[in-house]
């Protein structure tokens, strides 16, 4: 209850970015790094894919964040109520610890202990993110949980299917 009276006092184009990071990261890098770990078994590609892809796609999307909130800005000739900066900030730094949660199990574990355990995080962190997604927008917790659930399920499922397809 405490984050969802803060969160309704956040502009809604920062929650947009907070919801677009996390999700985001959650699919790609679980995705990624299950099909890595599918394709080789090699702990340190594994770690090097990982932090490449959180540096890289976290830089990426706060910066196109910003860019498209400016742009947009720019376009409507009006101040905007969310400020360009700290939606690229919020998007970077959510995609960014949120990649945290299907790396750390390859740091612990090894094979598929570790895939089963990162990919079963990230899927459980895409329930949470549904369940407060629904409470935000006052839409069902329950059908926005298993929406998000589905949809980055899918989603990370293609990174898997082409670790299997292309095993090296």
């Amino acid at each position: 209850m405490y984050l969802m009276r803060h969160l309704k006092r956040i502009a809604p184009d920062y929650i947009h970015s907070i919801f677009f990071g996390i999700e985001d990261s959650l699919v790609s890098t679980t995705g990624a790094l299950a099909g890595i770990a599918i394709s080789s078994g090699s702990k340190e590609l594994i770690l090097a894919t990982a932090l490449v892809i959180i540096a890289v796609e976290s830089t990426s999307m706060g910066a196109s964040e910003f860019l498209s909130e400016e742009t947009e800005e720019d376009i409507e000739k009006e101040k905007m109520p969310a400020n360009p900066k700290v939606s690229g900030l919020i998007l970077f730094l959510s995609y960014g610890i949120s990649g945290l949660i299907p790396l750390i199990p390859y740091l612990i574990l090894t094979g598929w202990a570790a895939i089963i355990t990162s990919i079963t995080a990230a899927l459980f962190g895409m329930i949470i993110l549904g369940i407060v997604k629904g409470k935000v927008s006052k839409k069902s917790p329950f059908r926005s949980a298993l929406e998000v659930l589905i949809i980055g399920g899918i989603a990370a499922g293609i990174g898997i299917a082409v670790g299997l397809i292309f095993k090296v």
